[in-house]
């Protein structure tokens, strides 16, 4: 009765001894001795029949998980003896500090929804913040790496020049420019390089490759090249594409509105060989074939760019690299489709300095 009446004033939180039966071994040999745990604020106390066989601080008390018969094990720090008890002997504080399996499946639930949490943070920091870090990046600070980057471009490959060829160009990206809202001069150059590219670089930058001049077809099929990539500068893709590739950091300092904080060479060889995503390269298709039509230009050049490439190198190859990390050549044919209607990029004689810019000097 006494023992019942303990348990009770223990369970209402009162700090009076309780009674119960437990198992004690004292680490020496592997008998175990009924003992009576009494608990006090400080200690617990392990009673045997002849008498206290420890004595142990609760601060340095250690208590195992349950066994599926719902018994712990006590230890004492440092200790070499061993309780083994009910999860019912134990004081309503310890008590609740034990994993049950109960707790511990709760726990496993607390932790999937943590992940899943995580994971959508991830998810949100992936497709949100560089779109959020592009808007912050000062234009100067924009322009500073669209000129590190166009070194890294241009490397050892000779600008081809030709103030006709270059004019006709300029005055074609003009009126594209002008079609996408796009407030400052678009930089243009081109230079002298077998592969069949074009790249949209920070601050409004643009570089056409020999190789692409030589690939197309017509003026009318560089021209929608051209449209993507103005598509990608009004946007400012290549901004976003940085810092989705960079990470948090380049955010960070930008919000510094100060490029000197990170590496900008570093910052520069990394967009060079970084790519858009596939919806980039779909918006970037059909706003290209919107600028034309709203340049009053024939609009269906960049689905004949598509359908030539098609045709001489299969949709397997990746041989031309203005391809090599875009949706499926025949998917964007297909989406890109334009109107024959309209005036023509540029003139014959136009045209023709076009792709005499790189011819050797």
């Amino acid at each position: 009765m006494a023992a019942r009446s303990e348990r009770g004033m223990m369970e209402a939180g009162s700090d009076a001894a309780r009674s119960l039966e437990a198992r004690y071994f004292d680490g020496r040999s592997a008998a175990a001795y009924r003992a009576t745990l009494r608990w006090s604020d400080a200690f617990l106390s392990i009673d045997g029949v002849a008498g206290e066989l420890a004595v142990w601080p609760r601060a340095r008390l250690i208590v195992g998980e349950p066994d599926p018969d719902g018994r712990v094990t006590l230890s004492c720090q440092g200790g070499l003896g061993r309780v083994s008890t009910g999860i019912d002997a134990l004081p309503p504080e310890i008590a609740a500090q034990v994993t049950t399996p109960r707790k511990r499946r709760r726990q496993y639930l607390g932790w999937a929804l943590v992940g899943v949490a995580t994971l959508a943070v991830a998810l949100a920091l992936v497709t949100k913040l560089p779109a959020v870090g592009a808007a912050l990046m000062p234009r100067s600070a924009e322009n500073q790496l669209g000129e590190m980057v166009e070194t890294v471009v241009v490397g050892k490959h000779r600008v081809c020049v030709g103030a006709e060829g270059q004019q006709a160009l300029e005055q074609l990206e003009a009126r594209l420019a002008r079609a996408a809202g796009i407030a400052e001069p678009v930089q243009l150059v081109v230079i002298d390089s077998k592969t069949a590219n074009a790249l949209t670089l920070p601050g409004g930058r643009m570089v056409i490759m020999r190789g692409l001049v030589q690939r197309v077809g017509s003026a009318d099929q560089l021209a929608g090249v051209m449209a993507h990539e103005t598509g990608h500068i009004a946007r400012r893709d290549p901004v976003v594409a940085l810092f989705r590739g960079a990470g948090i950091g380049l955010i960070s300092a930008t919000l510094g509105v100060n490029l000197g904080f990170v590496d900008v060479s570093s910052l520069a060889g990394r967009l060079v060989g970084l790519s858009y995503s596939r919806d980039m390269e779909r918006l970037a298709d059909a706003n290209g074939v919107a600028y034309l039509q709203a340049s009053g230009l024939r609009s269906d050049g960049l689905a004949g760019f598509f359908a030539l490439t098609e045709k001489r190198e299969g949709s397997a190859s990746a041989a031309i690299e203005f391809l090599s990390d875009h949706p499926r050549t025949d998917d964007r044919e297909k989406r890109s489709q334009g109107s024959p209607l309209g005036e023509s990029a540029l003139t014959a004689q136009q045209w023709a300095a076009v792709r005499s810019m790189c011819a050797k000097p």
